[in-house]
């Protein structure tokens, strides 16, 4: 197993998962406009468009050595919901919250823990993946290891202790992620040439 690095990413590849960013980060800053908190509504609206680009960036990452353009596909749209992870860690941290101290004291150190390991670890993730571009094994199994991280945080906080569209959500993120998953697994190994 080696990690497939981005090459050669193409304007038609960036625009599909840059469009889709550009109309989750409006909808996540306008639509609590029309709600009565506005920076709740703005903390949750943000989790879920980051969780509407994962699941491309989840979906696709399995099938990353098929082709050169799906795995260029799975790393933008997981960059792209990194940045609407963090427009959402602002929101929660400094608006709601007003600090990490306070994000501490108010979510508990265990949850908000995880949740700050979580930016670290998906950061340093997206950094080396668009700085080192590495095809190595090693660099394989870190990119597992962050996904799944991303994916199980990401499939609890939605389904466990929410209800309504946050649940709704979950339920469709695990699905297509599972499904995905289990596809690939269906049709064995794939294997591109290039990266052989």
């Amino acid at each position: 197993m080696k990690a497939v690095p981005p090459c050669g990413i193409t304007l038609a590849q960036f625009t599909a998962a840059f469009v889709p960013f550009g109309v989750l980060a409006i909808f996540a800053l306008l639509y609590p406009e029309t709600t009565q908190e506005l920076d709740l509504g703005r903390a949750k609206a943000t989790i879920w468009a980051t969780t509407i680009m994962l699941i491309p960036a989840l979906i696709l990452y399995p099938f990353r050595v098929a082709s050169t353009p799906v795995a260029n596909l799975a790393h933008l749209y997981w960059t792209f919901a990194f940045l609407l992870f963090l427009l959402h860690v602002y929101w929660a941290v400094f608006v709601i919250f007003h600090g990490i101290p306070d994000t501490f004291r108010k979510m508990g150190p265990v949850v908000a823990s995880v949740n700050f390991l979580l930016v670290v670890w998906w950061g340093l993730d997206v950094l080396v993946l668009w700085i080192a571009r590495s095809s190595t094994s090693r660099a394989a199994r870190c990119q597992w290891a962050t996904r799944t991280f991303a994916f199980l945080f990401f499939a609890i906080t939605l389904t466990v202790p929410r209800d309504g569209p946050a649940r709704a959500l979950g339920i469709v993120f695990v699905a297509a992620v599972t499904l995905a998953l289990a596809v690939r697994l269906w049709v064995g190994p794939q294997r591109d040439e290039t990266y052989a």
